[in-house]
């Protein structure tokens, strides 16, 4: 614990487990050369860690997500803390409309300065399982096609989500024509 209450945190290392993604069909720029420099501990005050860049997240929070298995749910679950569902399922990581639909309008981009401390993070979470640097920058590369795949699958979500509760309604309408015809 320093004077000012603060305390630092040594980042824990998990094992790797490679996981099949299917590819991101969004267009995305996913090339990505930026290789910061690892940070091995992170700020803790008051039940928070400081990611960097003014990004607070709840310690406990903080200390699942270590404990996550594989760069792809650990990027995903990363950005959840950091931008939230809401927020994510109305933003593109780049801002480039979709190519899926003709008349698709582009979505706001997610903040740069925030994709920057996803990078950063994983980049202390690869860099302490390997000291290739081909392998970092490879890894690194998948940040933004992680994180597009789980804006389509919060938005998947949400589409399964009304589907149910449109043909619940449905159900429950015919009923009601059904029960107010016998009625009669």
């Amino acid at each position: 614990m320093h004077d000012n209450g603060t305390q630092t945190i040594k980042a824990e290392v998990v094992e790797p487990i490679v996981e099949v993604q299917d590819t991101c069909r969004e267009e995305a720029n996913t090339s990505s050369s930026y290789s910061p420099s690892p940070r091995t501990v992170y700020t803790c005050n008051d039940g928070k860690v400081h990611l960097g860049g003014g990004i607070w997240v709840e310690e406990e929070k903080w200390h699942q997500l270590q404990r996550t298995q594989g760069d792809s749910k650990f990027t995903k679950n990363l950005a959840v803390m950091i931008w939230g569902t809401e927020t994510l399922k109305n933003r593109s990581v780049t801002g480039v409309a979709t190519k899926k639909k003709k008349d698709a309008l582009p979505k706001p981009p997610l903040s740069p300065s925030k994709l920057k401390i996803v990078r950063e993070c994983l980049y202390d979470r690869v860099s302490q399982e390997t000291a290739d640097s081909a392998e970092i920058t490879q890894r690194l590369s998948k940040v933004n096609k992680y994180i597009c795949e789980k804006i389509m699958d919060i938005n998947k979500s949400i589409k399964n989500e009304e589907r149910r509760e449109s043909k619940l309604l449905i159900r429950q309408t015919v009923k009601m024509e059904n029960y107010n015809y016998d009625g009669v």
